[in-house]
């Protein structure tokens, strides 16, 4: 069994820090609405995907870093292209707090020792 990266083992616990503020913000801006119900339903999908991506990182897969990769390229964009203004100034903060994070924890699964522990857990298994 290949030993994971300490660089490696920081991004995945942090990465489910996030998740786990994310639910938390999800589950106190949650009001009962019609509208609120569809966007619940949103986040808990989007929240699974990231949780299955981390795992998958954590297993080693190559894939998943570059999907978790992509994950927080959409969310700066949809930042970006549609900013905070429909945003409570608690969710404002923690945006402004967790995508900072993100963005170390992207420069953490892409070093050089992170690339070179993935590359091995990829020809372990196919050997």
């Amino acid at each position: 069994m290949l030993i994971c990266p300490r660089s490696v083992a920081n991004a995945i616990q942090f990465i489910w820090l996030t998740i786990a503020i994310d639910a938390v913000m999800m589950v106190a801006s949650y009001d009962g609405s019609d509208a609120n119900v569809d966007a619940l339903i949103f986040n808990g999908t989007m929240l699974l995907l990231y949780a299955l991506v981390t795992a998958k990182i954590s297993a080693g897969r190559n894939w998943a870093r570059r999907a978790y990769a992509l994950l927080v390229a959409m969310e700066l964009a949809l930042v970006a292209a549609f900013g905070l203004s429909d945003a409570s100034e608690l969710e404002v903060l923690v945006t402004y707090l967790t995508l900072p994070l993100e963005l170390w924890i992207l420069i953490q699964l892409f070093r050089g020792e992170a690339d070179t522990w993935f590359k091995a857990v990829s020809a372990a298994r196919f050997k």
